[in-house]
């Protein structure tokens, strides 16, 4: 069976819609014209049905029953009672109406050609009916109803009445078929970018068109091409850089076991210690590669607890004082141990405020200064590292938390970095539902600051 496309299932859905609500509209205003038009047939033939009425009860009185009674009715009797009734209007009105001549039990003496209800009508059916009465004893009964030109009339409107659905739903259906076009258009357009996408075309776009439902739907979609083709190319500058990171390690480890092996440096342990140094290297690139994975991925693990964010500052910036010394570096902390906590992983907590001291004494020449503060208010707690070195170029700031990205490759790898550690603490900082910010000026220092709630 061939598959419905959803232009064809709307018509049919619109069809079904517009054939049902005519056809009951049609029903209702032929019920309602209906019973409008008997209404006025009854005002209207009232007076001559009465008069008639009365005619019957005076023959009825005169004769002592119905003898006689349908050459009153078909002929206009001469001479016969009329109550003021004439032959010709009493032979009109039993020759034009559907009427019936009932006995006091129901059943009919005398029908005109028009009637075709049952010999004889219940007690119920009996309500609508004129009772006839002589003496005050109901001696039959006067059932009237339209005639023929009424009857053609009522036809009349149900014929004008289905004319005028059937347009009506003809017009509807057209109408409803340009909107269907109209609406399934950007659909298509839609499908066909869908099958671009998949087959590897990322730079595809859909135009948006209008503000509506369908131009949120297209510009929903241009968004989601861009993050694919942006994470796409991510993905192949982080294979690269995986990939170039991997080279140098392994070379060196390549060529010091070769001399090793053949000879031509002596197994000692200052030759190994060139292949100890990148294998160390590449454990920590690893270990960095896994931790943003898991980050990046929502899995990483956090052992929340209560965290005293101050105490927290100065044990990691006393385990930094070594290094700075070395360096010719003053490292300072103001931070408050007594302050108060926040539920966070202690050990993460420590890998971003390391990961940003590493940085900063990287990047801060001999007689500079690294500044760490910690400090409460409204909006959460908030962690600053500050530093006296070269500084950021502008260019560079937006890249910042990126994998792998170095403002000056050459002397990150030098200095031993994988170029993973600000993306892992930006990762570690969102996964606390904080955030990490960077102030820079060439020449004048950069500051790192981090909120958490």
């Amino acid at each position: 069976m061939k598959r419905l496309s959803f232009a064809a299932k709307l018509l049919l859905a619109l069809t079904a819609t517009v054939v049902v609500a005519v056809v009951a509209l049609a029903i209702v205003m032929n019920r309602a014209v209906g019973l409008r038009f008997e209404e006025y047939v009854s005002v209207q033939t009232q007076p001559r049905i009465e008069a008639l009425a009365t005619a019957l009860e005076e023959h009825y009185a005169s004769e002592g029953g119905w003898q006689g009674v349908q050459t009153l009715l078909e002929l206009g009797a001469p001479g016969g009672p009329g109550g003021g009734m004439g032959r010709g209007e009493l032979r009109m009105t039993s020759q034009t109406h559907a009427l019936a001549l009932l006995g006091a039990d129901g059943c009919v003496l005398y029908a005109s050609r028009q009637y075709d209800g049952p010999d004889c009508l219940r007690a119920r059916q009996l309500r609508g009916t004129r009772a006839l009465r002589v003496d005050g004893k109901i001696v039959g009964y006067l059932l009237a109803g339209s005639g023929p030109e009424e009857e053609a009339f009522r036809i009349n409107i149900g014929t004008a009445l289905l004319w005028a659905g059937g347009a009506a739903t003809g017009v509807a259906l057209l109408l409803g078929l340009l909107l269907i076009r109209t609406l399934s258009k950007p659909l298509r357009t839609l499908r066909d970018a869908a099958r671009r996408l998949g087959a590897g075309e990322l730079s595809y776009r859909v135009p948006v068109m209008g503000d509506d439902e369908l131009g949120d739907v297209a510009r929903q979609f241009n968004d989601m091409a861009a993050a694919l083709e942006r994470d796409e190319q991510l993905r192949q500058r982080l294979m690269a850089d995986i990939a170039h990171e991997l080279r140098t390690p392994l070379a060196v480890i390549r060529a010091q076991t070769e001399a090793l092996s053949d000879g031509v440096f002596p197994l000692t342990a200052e030759n190994l210690d060139p292949i100890r140094d990148q294998t160390a290297v590449l454990s920590r690139l690893v270990e960095d590669l896994r931790d943003l994975a898991l980050a990046e991925a929502g899995r990483l693990p956090l052992e929340v607890a209560d965290v005293n964010l101050g105490a927290l500052a100065q044990r990691t910036c006393e385990a930094f004082l070594s290094q700075a010394r070395e360096k010719g570096v003053a490292l300072t902390c103001e931070a408050d141990p007594d302050g108060p906590n926040l539920q966070a992983d202690v050990q993460r907590l420590a890998q971003v405020l390391g990961n940003l001291l590493s940085n900063a004494l990287r990047h801060t020449p001999e007689a500079g200064q690294v500044e760490v503060r910690v400090w409460a208010d409204a909006a959460g707690s908030h962690l600053a590292v500050r530093d006296t070195g070269e500084g950021i170029a502008p260019d560079d700031l937006a890249h910042l938390f990126e994998r792998f990205y170095r403002a000056d490759p050459a002397r990150t790898r030098a200095d031993g970095g994988t170029g993973l550690g600000l993306a892992i603490a930006r990762q570690l900082v969102e996964a606390h539902g904080g955030t990490i910010a960077v102030e820079s000026a060439v020449g004048a220092g950069t500051t790192f600051t981090v909120t958490l709630p």
